[in-house]
């Protein structure tokens, strides 16, 4: 019997269909009717009995859930797999992530985005509780078993419980390594992975033990009209080890991905050929290799523009450690490694896809899912076809792993002890650094100083990432979302003409479109709100004057100019030395010069620096010519005359 008005059925994602069980709670079922009377009548209905994929989203603002559970369907605790995984005899340690003892299944809590529990699923009340001090609305997401079936209800919280707008999602098909057969955790398997990476929701009808034939696929006319966004197919081994002519698996893979294709003829679809095993050189009945099943599929899908053919063999170490039965299945580590394979192909193709968030992470509350910002992703893949464009950058994400590392309970002392706070100096430190260098035109200097300064980011954004405020790849996004925003005349918001024609022009577009992000966001900052306090004086002068003449506070001419510099120092020049308002009008006659320096088109900074760089290199060649400990003014003045002359 259907329940599709049950109270908790707005939450759950995942299921096809949810039916009556026991003592007012649900079963959800991850297959059409007719699906399921196809696998029952293959010996596969306990599989599809499974809640892998089934997932409870929702938001709250309160600090605990809790979820009524029984267990219709358990584990088999004689089963070969179940006991060499929790003997540990391959890795010689109990599954990664493992809730208790006896358990490679379980039930994961996801709040805002972080797997914070794994609990056994066993016939009882679940209660988790987690850290929320101001009470804003988080994400929470509980994962169902991979493996076994549960029926499930009573959703409550301490605090508000609202369901979230269903997303896009992702189909997975395929067999055991597809479902999560023994990962232990199901926020873990490779497709929860790449679905809550792509904010999708995920429909997961993969059967453990299941060979591909095309009749699995049948009765799901629905799909046709609310499609997926990707679909992905893990094909695993099971025919290869089992069908004794490689005509017949070829001719059945055909015929699956053919149905797969006339389902979804312009869904990207993704096909993961066959992981290593253990046995890969024994002999199997079909007589070929391992390796020719990624063949075989390639020969298939290569009739299909939408279909792209992921190596698994070689994409994933051959490592029985990185197996949960040492063999076959993938544990937790190991399905990160798929995620990330398939993740790669991914995002190269779908471009629209890999840019949906459904959790904010800088502002730690859940929005709807359809607020995406594929606009960049659109532009980066313009920016992408153009001759010359930047590829990845392998190098960046090993020196993120590296500042992680550093940051390590095992890792440095002194990385381990900074904070925002503390890194403050050494931020402006480098910065500096790197500004002497490019004035120096020492591109050796440079390079290494602008490491540097990346160093600084790439650690504030590490310690950000453990306070669960935002990481690296927020920080990132928000840039590259700010430059195209404020960009409208490369990136297509402005007419051919009124596309600006000079640097001064552009900067006009630039502060306008600061103000509106102001308007939009409903605040009304003054005119010199957005200079730094914290830059040194002399460039807080130049932009402070640069925005108080655009709005109208300016001199005439630069004669007028000078004559406010000469008033300023006659001013200072009527106060006791030392005294503080000499030290004010002082500070007023700078100020003066500035404005001169902006008139004429002078950087201040910079013609300060520059004169100091000057001051530096006489002061050393008088150094090199005599010792200067000792000699008279007149003398000093006299070597500083013949420098000079000699430059």
């Amino acid at each position: 019997m259907s329940v599709s008005n049950h109270p908790i059925a707005p939450y759950v994602r995942g299921a096809m269909s949810l039916v009556e069980g026991p003592d007012g709670l649900v079963i959800a079922q991850r297959f059409f009717p007719k699906q399921l009377e196809h696998l029952a009548s293959i010996g596969r209905e306990r599989r599809a009995a499974s809640t892998a994929g089934v997932v409870l989203d929702f938001a709250t603002n309160g600090t605990e859930v809790s979820l009524d559970c029984r267990v219709m369907r358990g584990l088999d605790a004689s089963h070969p797999i179940y006991q060499t995984v929790m003997g540990g005899e391959v890795t010689g340690k109990k599954p990664y992530g493992l809730a208790e003892e006896g358990n490679v299944d379980g039930i994961d809590f996801v709040v805002d985005g972080r797997l914070v529990a794994t609990v056994a699923a066993a016939t009882t009340t679940l209660r988790l509780a987690f850290e929320n001090p101001n009470h804003e609305e988080l994400e929470v997401r509980i994962y169902l078993p991979t493996i076994m079936n549960i029926a499930f209800g009573n959703l409550r919280t301490n605090g508000t419980l609202k369901p979230l707008p269903q997303r896009g999602y992702l189909l997975a098909l395929g067999d055991s390594i597809t479902q999560g057969f023994v990962c232990g955790q199901p926020s873990l398997s490779y497709p929860a992975q790449i679905a809550s990476t792509l904010g999708l929701d995920l429909v997961n009808q993969a059967v453990a033990g299941h060979t591909f034939d095309e009749d699995v696929l049948g009765g799901s006319s629905l799909w046709r009209v609310d499609p997926p966004e990707i679909v992905t197919v893990a094909y695993g081994t099971n025919d290869w080890s089992r069908k004794r002519s490689a005509e017949a698996i070829e001719g059945d893979a055909s015929a699956f991905l053919e149905r797969v294709h006339r389902m979804f003829p312009n869904v990207p679809t993704y096909v993961l050929s066959p992981l290593w095993r253990a046995d890969e050189h024994e002999s199997m009945p079909c007589g070929r290799p391992l390796t020719w099943m990624h063949q075989m599929l390639c020969r298939v899908c290569s009739r299909y523009d939408n279909m792209r053919v992921i190596d698994g063999y070689h994409g994933i170490p051959k490592d029985p450690t990185l197996f949960a039965d040492g063999s076959l299945h993938p544990g937790a580590e190991c399905m990160g490694l798929v995620a990330d394979i398939m993740l790669e192909a991914i995002c190269a193709d779908s471009v629209d896809l890999i840019v949906r968030r459904h959790v904010d992470k800088r502002m730690g509350r859940a929005f709807a899912a359809d607020e995406f910002v594929s606009r960049e992703a659109r532009i980066d893949h313009v920016t992408s076809l153009r001759d010359g464009s930047p590829e990845t950058h392998p190098q960046f994400d090993r020196l993120v792993r590296t500042i992680w590392r550093l940051r390590q309970p095992d890792g440095c002392p002194w990385d381990r002890e900074q904070t925002h706070q503390s890194l403050a100096k050494h931020m402006v430190e480098e910065a500096y650094e790197a500004a002497e260098a490019m004035r120096e035109g020492d591109v050796d200097h440079l390079r290494e100083e602008m490491g540097d300064v990346l160093e600084q980011v790439l650690l504030n954004a590490q310690i950000a990432y453990e306070e669960w405020t935002f990481n690296i790849d927020d920080v990132c996004r928000e840039l590259n979302e700010k430059l195209i925003r404020r960009h409208p005349h490369v990136f297509g918001e402005v007419e051919e003409l009124e596309r600006p024609s000079n640097s001064e022009e552009v900067l006009q577009i630039w502060d306008d479109v600061k103000r509106q992000e102001r308007a939009e966001d409903g605040r009304r900052p003054g005119l010199l709100d957005s200079v730094p306090v914290s830059l040194p004086a002399l460039m807080q002068a130049q932009k402070i004057s640069k925005r108080a003449a655009k709005a109208g506070f300016e001199w005439d001419t630069v004669a007028d100019i000078w004559d406010k510099v000469a008033e300023e120092r006659e001013e200072f020049e009527q106060e006791p030395a030392g005294s503080d308002r000499a030290v004010e009008e002082f500070g007023d006659m700078l100020f003066a010069l500035v404005n001169v320096a902006r008139r004429c088109g002078i950087d201040a900074e910079e013609a300060l620096a520059r004169s100091n760089a000057k001051f530096r290199r006489r002061w050393a060649a008088m150094e090199a010519h005599a010792e200067l400990e000792g000699m008279s003014t007149a003398a000093l003045n006299e070597l500083w005359d013949s420098v000079k002359s000699e430059e």
